[in-house]
């Protein structure tokens, strides 16, 4: 019989401890923490800024209305909002991450509709500072309520800009717009500097708990698609959660005032495609790649990468046949709306359902609608 001398016995140990923790650091072959750098550095953090030159931008068109309010200043506002609206549909769909979680992004920068009587009450009464926009509920600021004031379906150029200058309330609508973009804007500039250290606590945590980057991409992604299905789409067209009604809505929908809900719910269908392939202003890694190497399928039958693509292309064909004017589709062809609304609920479950199910990853936000 042979036997090993002690220390012989402890370097083997030693040798074959250290390789298996080698091997725990090469086992992921995919590249996990390089996906969620990407995710970072080519997707979230360029997104805000863009979000933020456009808001400087709608900064500096206010102040120039502000001084010669004129209708060519007005029209560059209306502009100038357009393109921070744009830029928004962007930035949305990270609301689940950290940063954004935090300060509550979405209540404060885009819930709608606004409630419009509401701010013309405020106005009337000079309720308008940036403190108070700041504390005022949902329904009464952030880019719903800009767009409010700048734009309308009834009335002229002309009759908006009587608004801000010869209504009896045109200082106070002024101020109200201002303190709505100053607050914007101090909702963008918190956010963008906090990912400055939530940066690195994202990218290194490649587990599936709660706070994982994992969980809070698709956990955004999934609150995103949400979204999409129940405000963009569904409440306008007499949806409560998954049951029609006869009661359509169609001044709810995104961008009333202005007619651009059809322009955003595709780019909130070309955003999430982006994100979900990781493509920014490269192509890097995104949830797409990763979930192929997995090789699940979807509750529709095939890849369920391939059939998540393929459900949001599907998705942007029926936002089409709602062109131009989704609140008049609502009205007047309302069957367009029904069959939009049946193809996001079916990327809806993709997303929500087959999505964190094969990363093994929770659903940790609350809606009231269910899927």
């Amino acid at each position: 019989m042979m036997f090993i001398n002690s220390n012989k016995l402890y370097f083997l140990f030693f040798v074959l401890f250290f390789a298996s923790c080698n091997n725990k650091k090469n086992t992921d072959l995919f590249g996990k923490k390089e996906m969620f750098s990407n995710y970072a550095d080519n997707l979230i953090i360029p997104s805000y800024k863009e979000y933020g030159i456009a808001l400087n931008n709608l900064k500096t068109a206010f102040d120039d209305f502000n001084t010669n309010t004129t209708i060519s200043n007005l029209e560059a506002l209306q502009t100038a909002f357009l393109n921070t609206y744009q830029a928004w549909q962007n930035c949305e769909i990270y609301d689940k991450t950290a940063p954004a979680d935090a300060i509550m992004s979405l209540e404060n920068s885009n819930y709608y509709p606004c409630n419009a009587d509401s701010i013309e009450a405020y106005i009337t009464r000079n309720d308008n500072s940036v403190a108070a926009v700041q504390n005022k509920k949902k329904y009464f600021k952030g880019l719903a309520a800009a767009e409010y004031l700048l734009f309308s379906r009834t009335l002229t150029q002309q009759q908006i800009l009587d608004r801000y200058t010869i209504s009896s309330n045109s200082t106070s609508y002024k101020t109200y717009l201002a303190s709505i973009i100053i607050n914007l804007k101090t909702i963008q500039v918190k956010i963008s500097d906090d990912w400055i250290n939530y940066k690195n606590i994202f990218v290194e945590n490649i587990s599936t708990d709660a706070s994982s980057a994992f969980s809070t991409m698709v956990n955004s992604i999934a609150q995103r698609t949400d979204d999409l299905k129940r405000m963009q789409v569904g409440t306008p067209a007499g949806y409560q959660g998954n049951v029609a009604t006869a009661t359509v809505k169609p001044k709810d929908v995104q961008a009333y005032y202005s007619n651009h809900s059809i322009e955003y719910m595709l780019l909130t269908l070309e955003n999430m495609k982006d994100v979900l392939n990781g493509k920014g202003a490269i192509d890097g890694k995104g949830l797409i790649d990763y979930i192929r190497t997995l090789g699940y399928y979807s509750t529709l039958g095939g890849n369920l990468a391939d059939d998540i693509l393929s459900q949001i292309e599907i998705c942007k064909t029926k936002v089409n046949a709602c062109a131009p004017d989704y609140s008049e589709t609502i009205v007047n062809n309302k069957s367009k709306a029904d069959a939009l609304f049946l193809e996001t609920k079916k990327l809806l479950v993709l997303i929500k359902v087959d999505l964190p199910s094969s990363l093994g990853v929770s659903i940790n936000y609350t809606d009231s609608d269910g899927d």
